[in-house]
């Protein structure tokens, strides 16, 4: 990590992914993941790991920023392979990043949370899912992204509807990204979208 308070906040993510990984409105299985950016890095949960070890388990794995993004805005194929731009001296385990890496990159928060929360993806299935959510996150800068496969299709779905001070992302049949500076400003994010998506036990 590049500096001590990085590393605070690599912990408190750590933390926060457990908690996250435990909750089965937040995520499913081996579903979901979560990022810290620090300095060009990018510090993301590896594929075929479990946000609810964050805690017990090494699940982070670094990734350099800048030629991921290249390869994003290129259209390059490689964006699908983000396990080519892992940081190998920080990567001793060979952890294999998300593919979902490119949403995280994108985001320029410091900070991003991917859940597949059964909130949102009940309300983004719908015919009418993004005018609903328009309606309940009525003064949020959100913005709704429809399906595209994860990788780079969802990554170039994701670049076209990013504005400036856009800190949420509801993806069609897929689920939910918020971002923050810091992981508790995140947490705080997750807390509130998730209460105004909450749809009423039946």
């Amino acid at each position: 990590m590049a500096t001590q308070a990085d590393a605070q906040e690599l912990a408190a993510l750590r933390a926060l992914s457990a908690s996250i990984g435990q909750s089965p409105h937040l995520t499913q299985a081996a579903g979901g993941n979560t990022s810290l950016k620090a300095g060009d890095t990018l510090w993301i949960k590896a594929s075929g790991t479990w946000l609810k070890d964050a805690l017990v388990d090494d699940i982070m794995v670094p990734v350099a920023m800048a030629p991921l993004l290249k390869a994003v805005e290129q259209r390059d194929r490689a964006a699908d392979l983000p396990q080519g731009f892992t940081i190998a001296a920080l990567n001793p385990r060979g952890l294999r990043p998300s593919i979902e890496t490119t949403v995280h990159a994108l985001m320029p928060q410091r900070v991003v949370l991917h859940v597949h929360c059964v909130d949102t993806i009940s309300l983004a299935v719908q015919a009418d899912g993004e005018a609903e959510v328009a309606r309940r996150l009525d003064g949020i800068e959100w913005a709704y992204v429809p399906y595209f496969r994860p990788g780079l299709p969802l990554a170039r779905g994701i670049a076209e509807k990013l504005r400036p001070g856009v800190d949420v992302l509801i993806l069609g049949n897929h689920g939910l990204v918020v971002a923050a500076e810091t992981v508790a400003g995140a947490e705080l994010l997750l807390r509130r979208i998730r209460s105004l998506l909450a749809r009423p036990a039946r």
